[in-house]
């Protein structure tokens, strides 16, 4: 039986790191596997350390200029043998964490809830900033203890813990198989986080759940996509995996700081990372690195502060987080639309449509498509006699 296994890709990332390897490696991960690329706080350095000590695997991901970090990394990680031949594999990024919320929290009392599962599609649950502007030191789920509600349905994107197969493809969100005969995703025994099936039309390639496949009983991924004010614009200085120029805007700060919910899960294994963490920096080698990425970020994050337009992009954090949980359709927020929702959005502002009237069009629109996607998942789960945990499909 092979290893149970983390990907993920990291640049400039050495203020999370430790935490959030020692969390995953506590809940049960033997094998965490990171490619690193144009790192210039020492994470590089800090993670060929902690290989040495036996804690993770590093490996580099160089990018030519226009090339992304994230598809380059997938197509190097899919070569490696460390992960096809691992026996339970998952693609993360440290701004999420795994949280089991069954038995003591560890992956196996998750696998005791669907014994024959070959995948679990576990959903976002996206987690705000707290209301913090400044920067904090604390480690991420113990700063920011507050997220969405469960129904927040633009946060349903999910990550996938699965079992490799013979020709799969590695993604973000969920593997698929190469070519264009997709069936064989079909046999795959894929369920939620409260151990429910998955449907066909989840496996023939979606990456977010629906009303009917949304579950959270045993398990979710908390996303920790804003945090505080200053994080998230030291995240937009240092880019995003997918090279998409001015991703980390206000919008999408307003969208998902949420804080409607305590969400405090996490804090149940707090102590013991903790212990973890002091066990790693008690390697001098590592600690020195580890301060000198401190200081490196706290010139960065001086940088910022000092800068010019600081007082106004925060202003402008600020705005968007004010914007009422039930008025988010009002904000228009194109990124996660196809490339065809994008250009329709193009050409409503080319013609001087307001943004609200584009908002509000968008949002009627793509409510219709995931009605239809709703039905559609609850009809195939009633079929096999499942219940979904939400929505009202008498």
């Amino acid at each position: 039986m092979g290893p149970r296994t983390i990907l993920t890709m990291m640049k400039d990332e050495a203020p999370f790191l430790l935490h959030w390897i020692a969390h995953h490696r506590l809940i049960g991960f033997d094998q965490v596997v990171v490619l690193t690329n144009d790192c210039s706080d020492g994470t590089d350095a800090m993670l060929d350390r902690l290989q040495a000590m036996g804690e993770v695997l590093h490996h580099p991901n160089p990018v030519k200029p226009g090339d992304k970090p994230q598809p380059m990394a997938l197509r190097r990680a899919g070569k490696l043998d460390a992960i096809t031949q691992s026996d339970w594999l998952i693609a993360m990024d440290v701004d999420e964490y795994l949280l089991v919320k069954t038995g003591h929290g560890t992956l196996t009392d998750l696998f005791e809830t669907a014994p024959d599962a070959t995948g679990f599609a576990l959903t976002w649950r996206m987690m705000g900033s707290n209301g913090l502007q400044a920067w904090t030191d604390m480690p991420v789920p113990e700063a920011y203890t507050r997220g969405a509600p469960d129904l927040f349905r633009k946060g349903w994107g999910v990550k996938t813990l699965f079992r490799p197969f013979d020709g799969m493809k590695l993604g973000i969100h969920r593997p698929t198989v190469r070519g264009k005969d997709k069936s064989a995703l079909r046999a795959m025994h894929w369920v939620n986080g409260s151990a429910k099936p998955m449907t066909n039309g989840f496996k023939d390639g979606m990456w977010r759940s629906s009303l009917a496949t949304l579950g959270y009983a045993h398990a979710e991924i908390a996303h920790f996509a804003t945090q505080s004010q200053d994080a998230f614009l030291k995240r937009i200085l240092r880019g995003n995996v997918n090279a998409k120029p001015d991703k980390y805007d206000a919008p999408y700060f307003g969208m998902f700081d949420r804080n409607e919910t305590e969400q405090t899960g996490l804090l149940v294994h707090a102590e013991a990372t903790a212990a973890r963490v002091r066990d790693y920096l008690a390697d001098p080698v590592l600690a020195d690195l580890h301060g000198r990425a401190a200081a490196w970020h706290a010139d960065a994050l001086n940088r910022i502060r000092t800068a010019p337009d600081y007082q106004d992009r925060i202003a402008a954090l600020q705005r968007a987080a004010a914007i009422p949980f039930d008025r988010l359709d009002d904000v228009l927020f194109p990124q996660p639309l196809a490339p065809e929702g994008k250009a329709v959005v193009a050409k409503m502002k080319a013609h001087g449509l307001p943004d609200l009237q584009i908002a509000r069009q968008v949002a009627a629109s793509v409510s219709r498509l995931d009605a239809r996607r709703d039905a559609a998942d609850a009809a195939e789960l009633l079929a096999m006699g499942v219940v979904p945990d939400h929505g009202d499909w008498g």
